[in-house]
This record gives C-alpha cells, sequence and structure tokens, in this order.
C-alpha cells in the first residue's frame, strides 16, 4: 500500500514554508500552522510535501473536499473548458474527461452531465481512478448546485410561471428524489451554492399578486430538503452573489436602471429578518463581486484582472469586519473564492510577492485573515518581463540596415514606451508607444519593435545608442517594468561619410563661397539617391580655387577634406564625426602646380586615403597618405604620364574588385576610363566605360551608396545629377545611371561637388 501525506500534514508544511501575511499590521500565522522549528523539520522530511503545489493555469477554483479542489482553466480561442482536480493529500493535478460543467461542494464529489442526455457522471475523487457512476434524472432540470453528493436540480415552467427545486441523491427509490418544501410555488431558481456540507444557500425570485418581482435567499438543509431559513432582498441579477455564515447572510444588489452594485449584510434573523449592517458599495462593475464569510470578516472581490484594461481597486480581495468595520486588503486580485469544511477559503488570485495561484485564508492568531500559497501556477502576478533580445551590436551592413527589439511581458495587458536614443548627439530615433488591446488575451506579450535605416529620411550614426523599455500594467496592479541598455551601431567606414552615419555625404560650393554639405539617403524603396538634410557648413571659401573629399586621412572618426587657395597652398579640415570640421590646418604650399587633384581612396593597400595630381605636362604624381593629422601627405613620387589628355580625374576606390583603389579619366572627346589600382600605387593599363561622360561637370567617388559594399560614383550636370553604382566587374564596373532628387533644380548652382 501507497503512503501519502495526509491533508493535514501538507497543508502544515506549505504554511511553514510559505505563511504570506498580507493583512496591513498583520504579521502573524494561524496558531495551528506556526513554523516551530520541529514543523520545520518534519516538513524537510516528508517526502515532497513541504513543496507548494505545482499548478497549470487556473481560470476558477469551483470547489473544495477533504482530498483536494476543482478547478477550471478556460484556454480561450474557443477551446473547450479544462476541468481538474488538485490533491492536496499527494500534490498532482489531474485533467477530468470532457463532458460539460463539473460542480461540486463540501467534498470530493464532482458532477457532470452527459452532453445530450438526463443523466451526470459523479466522480469521487477521493479515489481519482476508480469508476464514476451514472444518476438519471426525469426530464431537463437544470443543476444549480452541488452538496456533498447531493444534487440541487431546479425546474421551471414559463407558461404556468411555477417552479421547484429537488434534491437526488444515489439511488432511485422515492428517497433519492426529493422536492424541496418551503418555497412558493411561483419560485424561479436564480442562483444556489453550497454552503456547508449540508446547507445550500438558494437564490430566488417569486412574483406577488400584483405581479411585482421579489428576490430572496433561502437556507435550505439537504437532509431535511425544507428551507430553514430566509428573507427577502433587494433587486439581483441572476448572478448576483451571495453567501451565509452561522450569524450572518450577505448578497449583492444591484441597482436599475444604473450599473452600480452594493454589497449588503444582514443578521440571520430565523423566521423574521434580521438587522442590515452598513452597506458597502462596490460602484460600477461590483455587480461581479464574489463574497465569501471567514468568521466575522466578509471578504469581497470582483474578478477580471487578468484582461482588466484600467485600475479597479475592487479587483484586490478585501476582507470586512462587520463588527467592527475595519477593513484589510488581503491578496492583491481574486478571480474567485470557496469555503472550506475547516472554516477556511481557497482562493484563486495572486499577489506581488508570491505570484498567482490557490491560497488559502484563514485567521490568525489575534483575528486577522492571512494567506498562504497552496497551489502556485508559477506566474507572477507583477508585471515582469520574461525575456528580451536587444542585440548588445547592430552590423547595419550586415543586417541592410534592420535591427529588431524584443521583449516578451509576463501578461498582456500592458502599455509602455520604447526608446532608443544616439549618447553621441542626443538624437532619438525610436520613440514608440504601445497599447495592448481588449483582444489580445494570450497569457504573454510580445513587443517588437523593428528599426529600419534605411526606411525614414535619413541614416542614424555609428556609435552607442541607450534603449529604454517601460512598461506598465493595465489592470494597475503592481508597479511598472523599466528596462535600459546600450545598442552599438557599427558599419563599414565609408571614406566620404562626414557624420558617422554609414551614408556618404556630398560637400558643394557655391558661386558666393559658400559650402554646404547634402547628407545622402539611398531608400531600400527608390533607386538613385536623394538627399536627408542638407547643411550650411560656412561661407568665405571663394577663397578657395579647388576643393577635395579626402576620406578619413588623419585617423579621426570621419572622413576629412583639402581646399587649395589662390597661393596654392593646400589646407585640411579634419571632420569632427558629426557633420561639420574643425578649423584648417596647413598642408604645404606649391599646390597650385597642379590642375587636376584627386583625393580619398587608397591606392597603395596600406589602409590611408592617398591623394594623386596631374601637372601642365600631364605627368601623374601620388602623395602617399601618412595617417598623421598634421603633415597627412608624403612627399610626392611620379607614377605616371600622358595623363594631360584627361579634362578630369576622380578617385572611386575600388569599384573593380582589385588590391586597392581606382581611378576613373574622363578625355576631351567625353569618353570615361578606368584604370585598375595594383595596390603600389601604380595602375593596370586603361579600360574604357563608355562616350557620353561630357554632359556633367563633376565626377564624384562618393563612396558605397547603396550599401552593397561597392563604391558608387556620383555625376552632376546642367541635366541633373545621376548615380552610377559600381559593379565590382573589372570590364564594367559601373552600372546604368540612376536619377535622384539630389541637386534637382541645382545643375549649374555649384562650381564645386566632391
Amino acid at each position: 500500500m501507497r503512503l501519502t501525506p495526509s491533508p493535514r500534514r501538507l497543508a502544515t508544511a506549505v504554511t511553514a514554508v510559505l505563511a504570506v501575511t498580507l493583512a496591513a499590521g498583520a504579521l502573524a500565522v494561524p496558531a495551528s500552522a506556526a513554523p516551530a522549528a520541529s514543523v520545520a523539520g518534519a516538513a524537510e522530511a516528508s517526502d515532497g510535501a513541504d513543496a507548494v503545489i505545482s499548478l497549470p493555469h487556473v481560470s476558477h477554483v469551483l470547489s473544495s473536499g477533504p482530498s483536494g479542489f476543482l478547478s477550471v482553466e478556460y484556454p480561450g480561442d474557443f477551446a473547450a473548458p479544462v476541468y481538474r482536480w488538485t490533491s492536496t493529500v499527494d500534490g498532482t493535478t489531474k485533467a477530468l474527461p470532457a463532458q460539460t460543467a463539473y460542480q461540486g461542494g463540501f467534498s470530493d464529489y464532482v458532477v457532470t452531465r452527459v452532453p445530450t442526455q438526463s443523466s451526470y457522471r459523479v466522480y469521487d475523487m477521493s479515489s481519482p481512478d476508480a469508476t464514476y457512476e451514472t444518476w438519471s434524472v426525469s426530464g431537463s432540470p437544470t443543476l444549480q448546485a452541488v452538496v456533498g453528493s447531493t444534487l440541487l436540480m431546479s425546474t421551471w415552467n414559463e407558461t404556468t410561471l411555477t417552479g421547484e427545486l429537488r434534491l437526488k441523491t444515489r439511488g432511485i427509490d422515492s428517497g433519492s428524489d426529493r422536492q424541496v418544501t418551503g418555497l412558493p410555488a411561483n419560485a424561479r431558481i436564480l442562483r444556489a451554492e453550497p454552503a456547508s456540507v449540508s446547507t445550500a444557500l438558494v437564490h430566488y425570485s417569486a412574483r406577488d399578486a400584483n405581479s411585482v418581482v421579489h428576490h430572496h435567499l433561502a437556507l435550505v438543509d439537504t437532509v431535511t430538503a425544507s428551507v430553514v431559513e430566509q428573507r427577502e432582498t433587494g433587486t439581483a441579477v441572476y448572478s448576483a452573489d451571495s453567501a451565509v455564515s452561522a450569524s450572518r447572510f450577505a448578497w449583492v444588489e444591484t441597482s436599475y436602471p444604473g450599473p452600480s452594485a452594493t454589497l449588503m449584510h444582514a443578521e440571520r434573523g430565523g423566521e423574521g429578518a434580521g438587522p442590515v449592517g452598513t452597506p458597502i458599495p462596490l460602484a460600477s462593475g461590483g455587480a461581479g463581486a464574489r463574497v465569501a464569510f471567514l468568521g466575522d470578516w466578509l471578504t469581497y472581490a470582483v474578478p477580471g484582472a487578468e484582461t482588466a484594461t484600467s485600475p479597479n481597486p475592487l479587483h484586490a480581495l478585501t476582507a470586512y469586519n462587520v463588527t467592527t468595520g475595519a477593513k484589510v486588503k488581503v491578496l492583491d486580485h481574486a478571480a474567485s473564492s470557496v469555503p472550506t469544511a475547516d472554516g477556511t477559503l481557497l482562493v484563486l488570485g495572486g499577489t506581488l510577492a508570491h505570484g498567482e495561484g490557490v491560497y488559502r485564508i484563514s485567521l490568525a492568531e489575534n483575528g486577522t485573515p492571512v494567506a498562504t500559497l497552496v497551489a502556485s501556477t508559477g506566474r507572477p502576478t507583477a508585471l515582469t518581463v520574461t525575456s528580451s533580445t536587444v542585440p548588445t551590436v547592430a552590423d547595419l551592413d550586415k543586417s541592410d540596415g534592420k535591427v529588431t527589439l524584443e521583449w516578451t511581458l509576463s501578461r498582456p495587458l500592458a502599455s509602455g514606451t520604447v526608446k532608443l536614443r544616439h549618447v553621441r548627439t542626443g538624437r532619438v530615433v525610436i520613440d514608440h508607444s504601445f497599447d495592448s488591446s481588449l483582444n489580445w488575451i494570450s497569457r504573454t506579450g510580445l513587443v517588437q519593435v523593428n528599426w529600419n535605416d534605411r526606411g525614414g529620411h535619413e541614416h542614424a550614426p555609428n556609435g552607442d545608442y541607450a534603449w529604454e523599455f517601460t512598461a506598465a500594467p493595465k489592470n494597475g496592479i503592481g508597479p511598472a517594468v523599466r528596462q535600459t541598455g546600450i545598442l552599438k551601431v557599427v558599419r563599414k567606414a565609408n571614406p566620404h561619410d562626414f557624420n558617422d552615419n554609414g551614408s556618404p555625404d556630398l560637400l558643394a560650393l557655391d558661386a558666393a563661397g559658400v559650402l554646404w554639405r547634402d547628407d545622402v539617403f539611398h531608400s531600400e524603396n527608390s533607386a538613385g539617391i536623394t538627399t536627408g538634410y542638407r547643411t550650411r557648413l560656412g561661407a568665405g571659401f571663394q577663397a578657395y580655387s579647388l576643393i577635395e573629399a579626402a576620406g578619413n586621412h588623419a585617423g579621426g572618426p570621419a572622413g576629412d577634406f583639402v581646399a587649395r587657395d589662390a597661393a596654392g597652398v593646400l589646407w585640411s579640415f579634419l571632420g569632427r564625426g558629426d557633420g561639420t570640421f574643425v578649423g584648417r590646418t596647413r598642408v604645404g604650399p606649391g599646390w597650385n602646380a597642379y590642375n587636376k587633384i584627386a583625393a580619398g581612396s587608397d591606392l597603395t593597400g596600406d589602409g590611408r586615403p592617398d591623394i594623386v595630381a596631374t601637372d601642365a605636362a600631364g605627368a601623374l604624381w601620388l602623395h602617399k597618405g601618412t595617417g598623421v593629422w598634421n603633415t597627412p601627405y608624403a612627399t610626392r613620387t611620379k607614377i605616371g604620364a600622358g595623363w594631360g589628355i584627361y579634362n578630369q580625374i576622380t578617385a572611386v576606390g575600388d569599384i573593380a574588385g582589385g588590391p586597392a583603389g581606382d581611378l576613373v579619366a574622363r578625355d576631351a572627346a567625353g569618353v570615361l576610363w578606368s584604370f585598375l589600382g595594383k595596390g603600389d600605387g601604380t595602375f593596370a593599363p586603361r579600360t574604357q566605360i563608355g562616350p557620353g561622360w561630357n554632359a556633367y561637370t563633376q565626377l564624384v567617388g562618393a563612396g558605397d551608396i547603396d550599401r552593397d559594399g561597392r563604391p558608387d560614383v556620383v555625376a552632376y550636370g546642367p541635366g541633373g545629377t545621376y548615380v552610377y553604382l559600381g559593379t565590382g566587374a573589372w570590364n564594367a564596373p559601373l552600372g546604368q545611371k540612376q536619377h535622384g532628387s539630389l541637386y534637382s533644380g541645382e545643375g549649374a548652382r555649384f562650381k564645386n561637388v566632391v
């Protein structure tokens, strides 16, 4: 024979481990469960009985008996409810066969009707593996309640306006089916519930001689099948709850036509109506309050906190002392409660301290209600973040500019914000608010934010981003949750990027000497290029005969540019990384010896951008980059001759998949030629790209515009501005031209575009 802990043993062990006193100012546990050292020691040796029972998700607790309790789960999405019996003897939970609704009361018996039949299955859950009994009934009565193994069945004839309440027990003789006496012939049973091991509290309505409907509570003795006490109450909906103790009645009355409700309580008066106590207003929505007595304390709560979309103080399980008027909060919320044979309550609910589950509510030594967790669903009552997926590093080149940030909440009904802020600039790139809908009834909530850096009008800068996630429960139970962290955005360095956002910037000098910077934006949904925004960098640049983007030639955070003045002195302007530049640094004189200058590409394979220039004799000179901010270029080296036939040369980066940067050069006939870099500062023989390039006044090696890993070329001229995307093919390094809105209508405004 298998030995299992007794119910008292398990209850004592659980209380010793997790006695939770929730009433303000009362920090004691029941005397019968005081966690003395010897009790704790016994619990540790009780073969697992010291652990709180693990319970699946529960919607309501329906009844309790000596060996366990009956519960139901409503999974939602039109799934059938799941009824379970949880044993407080061995801690197991058993799913009951799918029939119709199950009921029970003050015993281990549970009852369910067989679908489409006038018969009921009766299970004795003290022996959960035993065969059920089948009880047949006459007609089609409604099962209102179960007390022990007695079924309370009601009928109502809508034509004659008559009804009756009958008690069905085991057997087929006349004693197994008795009519309850003491009810009027026109009593319409609205609700019944077990009140003790041998009584039931019945809510019925009846019409008087003037057809006025009156509501009554009747206490029915199931042993004698008779009403032993009743009283008239105010109007109540059929589902309004009621309770009875040894000395008092309690019931919920509803106003008409308004939605508010009142919790009434009165002394039991035997044959007459006892005095009514101070009514407890429940306000709007209070008609659904569940009520129960615990000694002199009347407990009440409105279910529905899990699906509530606004705070409601009635969600908390409150205990009101009908003698002293004291009031304490026992649980942070409650969905259902049932009395037990030992005078305590089993309540399905939750506390912020110990989460969701079934709590036993009893009286401490000082007479104050205390809650003890008996069975836990493992879910927190407080809103929590159960998991999050936020990358610490986002390589926007590899992810095509897309980042997904996710947080999973312990419950779906929450509202909050997700913010992402660039630390260096303070720019906010995500400011997202979320608010769950009424139809969002899954048991966890997923908050997902998809950040697409190519879906707006400008690209986000590289660097650290501080993210902040906040969420507050819609039902107002518990605090808001907040998480923060750092997400670092990285991209491959773009030599033509001045504000460190991965996309190229173009500098344009107008006739008035004002220098402008356009941040190029390339959308995933459109061809060509557009300008994200334009920034005025400053005036006075008419002093320079030439400006040229130089790449990051000083090892700083972003690209730089150089400018040559009328005296032939070359100046360096170092980028700060935010789209602006520090004051100029003198590179050196003698640069007026060159008629064409091209900068910004690594031609020697050492990772530093170089500069090339042609003189009047057609010689091509290389100034290697040094990486030193105040002397960025080494002494020149001659690397070619015959370049006088070209009227423009442009450093375009590695457009052909070779070992280093390349050059393109346009001849007087408008034919464009490519010179593939060998990686040592020299070039392979030229390859013709094509004719017609004399339509443009400026060709700009703009870096990688479309983020495909290959540099591209921007062509500027009176007929419009176009982008030629790099192909990586040595013999056809540039693709078909694509028109964009950059410099739209400004083809003659700028004398220098780089």
